[in-house]
């Protein structure tokens, strides 16, 4: 029996690696600009998806910032209104975006529906 992985998109579409679901603060620093704040929506070995609020052009580079990884250069791939795509320069290793992955998860929060043994 196999466990269900929601958290992951399969290569589809002429992609060359499948995408995982997160849900990252991180910082991205584009060409002539000042560090920005962006939340990264999927991430994969080869690139990233994020909401950002910086005008960004396509082709141009960037640098990423993830909590326990050193900067990766970019490019950028694509723009949406509020969204971009990258391409990594020098594509990750999946062990790395494993463990981005797991840095990036929250615990569930303690005491959410009050203290236990009330009813």
């Amino acid at each position: 029996m196999t466990k269900a992985q929601l958290a992951i998109i399969p290569a589809a579409d002429g992609r060359k690696a499948e995408r995982r679901i997160v849900n990252l603060a991180a910082r991205l620093r584009d060409r002539g600009t000042s560090l920005i704040d962006i939340e990264v929506m999927n991430l994969s070995t080869d690139g990233f998806m994020a909401h950002i609020s910086a005008a960004l052009e396509v082709g141009s580079h960037a640098w990423l910032k993830l909590t326990g990884l050193e900067p990766q250069n970019s490019r950028v791939a694509w723009v949406e209104e509020g969204k971009a795509g990258f391409e990594f320069v020098s594509p990750l290793h999946p062990a790395t975006v494993q463990l981005v992955v797991a840095l990036g998860r929250k615990s569930a929060p303690q005491n959410h529906f009050g203290p236990r043994g009330r009813r």
